[in-house]
C-alpha cells in the first residue's frame, strides 16, 4: 500500500517536472513502453514510458533498467539531483539507461513550486530554504564527525596507518629489496671470483 502512494506520488511529481521540459519528453519517447525499477530499500517503484515521453506506474513486464539507490540519498533529490545520484547502480539496457540516466540528473525540480500548490508561495520559499540550509548543515556536520573520526584513529589511537606512513614505508622497503638484490649479486660476483 505504501509502495503504491509513493510510486504513484513520484510519477506525479516527475511528470509535471517532464512537462516543463521537452527536451526530456522528447528523450524519453523513443523509449515508450518499457519499464524501469527503481529500487531504494525498502522500496520499489516500477514506471513504464509512455508514447508522450512521461511516466506511468507499472506493475507489469520485466523491468529494461534497473536504478539502485540508498535510501538514505533520497532526501537529496529534490534539493539537489546530481548529489542524490553520485552512488548509482544502474542495470539493464545501455541505451535507456543512459537516456533515464540524463535526463533525471538534468531535470531540474523546482520544489518551490510544488510546495506553493499547499502552503502558497511565501511559505513554500522560506521551508525550501530552510531545507536546503539544514540538508548543507546536516552534510558539514557528517564531514567534520567523519574528518574527526579518521584523525582519532590515525593520531589519536592509532589503529590504522596514515597514508604518507604507508608510501614511506613501502618505498623503504622497495629500497631494502634492491639493496638486497645489489648485495646477492656481489656474493655471487665474489664467490666466481675465488
Amino acid at each position: 500500500m505504501v509502495d503504491q502512494w509513493i510510486n504513484q506520488a513520484s510519477v506525479a511529481v516527475l511528470n509535471r517536472m517532464l512537462g516543463r521540459e521537452a527536451w526530456a519528453r522528447e528523450k524519453l519517447a523513443p523509449f515508450a513502453g518499457r519499464v524501469v525499477r527503481f529500487e531504494a530499500p525498502p522500496f520499489a517503484m516500477q514506471w513504464a514510458v509512455t508514447d508522450a515521453g512521461a511516466l506511468t506506474p507499472s506493475s507489469e513486464g520485466d523491468p529494461a533498467v534497473t536504478i539502485g539507490l540508498a535510501l538514505s540519498s533520497l532526501p537529496f533529490a529534490l534539493l539537489d539531483p546530481p548529489a542524490a545520484t553520485r552512488d548509482v547502480r544502474l542495470q539493464g539496457d545501455a541505451e535507456f539507461a543512459q537516456s533515464l540516466s540524463f535526463v533525471l540528473q538534468n531535470l531540474r525540480p523546482e520544489p518551490e513550486e510544488e510546495l506553493s500548490r499547499f502552503v502558497g508561495d511565501a511559505a513554500a520559499m522560506r521551508i525550501v530554504g530552510f531545507l536546503r540550509l539544514s540538508a548543507a548543515h546536516w552534510r558539514q556536520l557528517a564531514e567534520r564527525m567523519l574528518d574527526n573520526a579518521a584523525h582519532y584513529v590515525v593520531t589519536e589511537n592509532p589503529m590504522v596507518v596514515a597514508r604518507d606512513e604507508v608510501a614511506s614505508f613501502v618505498q623503504d622497503v622497495a629500497r631494502l629489496r634492491d639493496d638486497v638484490a645489489r648485495l646477492e649479486k656481489r656474493i655471487d660476483l665474489a664467490s666466481r671470483a675465488s
